[in-house]
């Protein structure tokens, strides 16, 4: 109706999205390949240090040389912001978002053209969603949860992303929701349609990287 306000939902972002194995395998290939930006960037950054390493001590002891010592200070600064903002190298990040329409799961590749992916999922596309918890030992914030990571196995009816796996941080922020948030409202709406909903608890603690570790590989 009309008169009914729609309700508002806050997309969360992801570590890493899996849509079909052999994609993530050609976006990581592609990432790979165009680093030279960061070797540059990582170059530059250390030159930079050196410098400042070296005016501040000339400046400490007061040496003879000091003065030209500190017009060594702008170059150096120059070079700190190209390799800060000009040399950046390909990077891909991931957001999960849920809406009317269902789960909308993207893929945002800087600087890597070709590889960015939007993918809306429907309910009725979607055949079981399986949910793995993993506890955290760390608290990030005073007086907070752990920190957890949340895995979501989504069982699809599409031809060329069958299983689509998203991993994330469980951090709550007031500008997005959590993925924790995300996957109990996506769960909720699951159950009401019928779908086969499944929670597991995975190891305590398991990094990103440990997690897609043991994701089957292309």
């Amino acid at each position: 109706m009309s008169g009914i306000p729609a309700r508002r939902f806050k997309p969360a972002r992801a570590e890493w999205i899996r849509f079909a194995a052999a994609d993530d395998a050609s976006a990581q290939a592609a990432m790979l390949a165009n680093l030279r930006p960061v070797l540059w960037r990582s170059v530059l950054l250390g030159g930079c240090a050196l410098i400042l390493a070296f005016v501040g001590q000339a400046v400490w002891r007061d040496a003879a040389y000091a003065g030209e010592a500190v017009l060594l200070l702008l170059p150096a600064l120059a070079a700190w912001i190209v390799a800060l903002f000009v040399l950046t190298g390909p990077a891909l990040s991931f957001h999960v978002e849920i809406n009317d329409a269902g789960l909308l799961l993207r893929r945002v590749a800087r600087r890597l053209p070709g590889h960015d992916k939007v993918l809306q999922l429907a309910p009725r596309q979607i055949r079981a969603l399986e949910v793995v918890t993993y506890a955290g030992a760390v608290n990030v914030y005073r007086g907070g949860p752990p920190m957890a990571r949340v895995e979501l196995l989504l069982h699809t009816t599409l031809g060329d992303c069958p299983l689509i796996r998203v991993v994330g941080m469980d951090l709550p922020v007031p500008q997005r929701w959590s993925l924790r948030q995300i996957t109990d409202e996506l769960s909720d709406r699951c159950t009401l349609a019928g779908i086969p909903v499944a929670v597991r608890a995975g190891p305590t603690y398991q990094a990103s990287a440990a997690i897609r570790a043991q994701w089957p590989p292309a």
